[in-house]
């Protein structure tokens, strides 16, 4: 691909930063990374507490030539640029993303390779503009396209799900509100949660009936106790419960309700190791897929973004455009 112009002069900052003052690890770190960006003259940074201010800032950086968009905030910071991009247009060519892991989870920033902390992130980053390795640092992941009546437009993500992911979501958020878990702690905490009782027999998620479609095919009508999609390489936790075949982008994989031999497949399949046991006359079906329909009631998580779904007006997840990514480290 060809790259977008950067400037190495002060006057065309060649990396816009936009920190989400509300996320997790910025509430706590912005002191680091506010004196990082006054040594750097080719950074400039702002900081935002909404999406109006986001889209007000990514037009500044529009304006002034940006070609790399570093977000210092959580998932939920990186959806609302997502949209701003794909949706709004702000930018006439989508800029290479750089993530500064600043939120709870940072699922995505996982995901890409980013773990350090936003202001190490960033001096990486500089580094590899600085020393033109910028091609080599990056990483590309199509998005989801989420299609709801409830909300205008369509949204964007990388990972979601429901019945049990939401349920487990729910956990997690309330583990990081009452505890202050942050990273993988809370989704651990979600993930125990609900998978540690089925492992004695003992099923604490509420199932959820649904119909899902997956590139024309109908799945009939069943309780699931977890439905999951991602476009994702790895999750937290070393988790990567995928295992369909097919040429789709979306990975979609389905637990039904009473799943048979339950112990012996979910240990394995976390890991993304296949047992022979997961099958779907086990209750366990994994495909890949260009476009998947799911028609339900209640809540679906995309990257930690709620949509509460009704029985009759299905939820539309589509293989969405090919973001770039661009990471500090190796």
């Amino acid at each position: 691909m060809s790259l977008p112009h950067l400037s190495t002069g002060a006057a065309k900052p060649m990396i816009g930063v936009l920190i989400n003052r509300r996320s997790g690890r910025n509430r706590a770190g912005l002191k680091e990374l506010r004196n990082l960006v006054r040594q750097s003259p080719e950074v400039v940074a702002r900081e935002t507490s909404s999406r109006a201010e986001a889209a007000a800032v990514m037009r500044e950086f529009s304006t002034l030539g940006v070609g790399i968009l570093a977000v210092s905030g959580g998932d939920g910071t990186l959806q609302d640029v997502f949209g701003l991009v794909f949706n709004d247009h702000l930018f006439a060519k989508p800029p290479l993303l750089g993530i500064l892991p600043g939120g709870t989870t940072n699922m995505i920033g996982h995901d890409v390779g980013v773990a350090r902390k936003p202001a190490r992130e960033l001096a990486a980053l500089l580094q590899r503009v600085r020393t033109g390795r910028v091609e080599q640092g990056l990483v590309r992941r199509r998005l989801i396209a989420v299609h709801h009546h409830s909300r205008p437009g369509v949204q964007y993500g990388l990972f979601g799900g429901g019945a049990g992911i939401h349920q487990g979501t729910m956990i997690s958020r309330r583990s990081v509100d009452r505890l202050g878990m942050r990273d993988a702690a809370g989704p651990l905490a979600g993930l125990m949660g609900l998978i540690g009782p089925m492992l004695i027999g003992h099923n604490p998620i509420r199932a959820v009936a649904a119909e899902i479609r997956h590139d024309g095919l109908v799945e009939e009508r069943r309780d699931y106790l977890a439905i999951i999609v991602s476009t994702m390489e790895r999750l937290l936790l070393g988790l990567f419960p995928f295992w369909g075949s097919g040429p789709g982008p979306i990975r979609l994989t389905t637990v039904a309700t009473k799943p048979r031999r339950f112990s012996r497949v979910i240990l394995p399949v976390l890991r993304g190791r296949i047992p022979a046991d997961a099958t779907p006359m086990n209750g366990y079906r994994s495909v890949n897929a260009r476009q998947v329909e799911i028609d339900m009631t209640g809540g679906f998580v995309l990257d930690g973004e709620i949509f509460e779904v009704e029985a009759g007006k299905p939820l539309r997840l589509d293989a969405g455009p090919e973001v770039t990514f661009v990471r500090g480290g190796e």
